[in-house]
């Protein structure tokens, strides 16, 4: 089972659009593609409005195949788009492996 985790920062004062727009884009993704991505946000230590979504792959095929679904989804990207309008910069993302 590998685990993906994406990070990011809400923009100073706008936390609740931040979470609004990351949730949206996370519906979406789970809907159309069948992922069970999970929104969290930060609520103690770190950087404020920082928020978490996470998800899991059976396998790096798995995960690879769902990439070269959502680069060629437009309305992914428009949703995406909104979350970076309420972000610090670009998230970070990590795919873990167990060891």
């Amino acid at each position: 089972m590998y685990k993906m985790i994406i990070v990011g920062t809400a923009k100073s004062g706008m936390a609740l659009e931040a979470i609004a727009a990351v949730k949206a884009m996370a519906e979406y993704a789970n809907k159309k593609y069948d992922l069970k991505l999970e929104v969290y946000m930060q609520v103690f230590g770190g950087t404020a409005g920082t928020i978490y979504i996470t998800n899991e792959y059976k396998d790096l095929d798995s995960a690879q195949a769902v990439q070269a679904k959502v680069m060629a989804d437009e309305k992914y990207w428009a949703l995406v788009k909104k979350v970076a309008e309420v972000s610090v910069a670009p998230p970070t993302m990590a795919l873990l492996r167990p060891i």
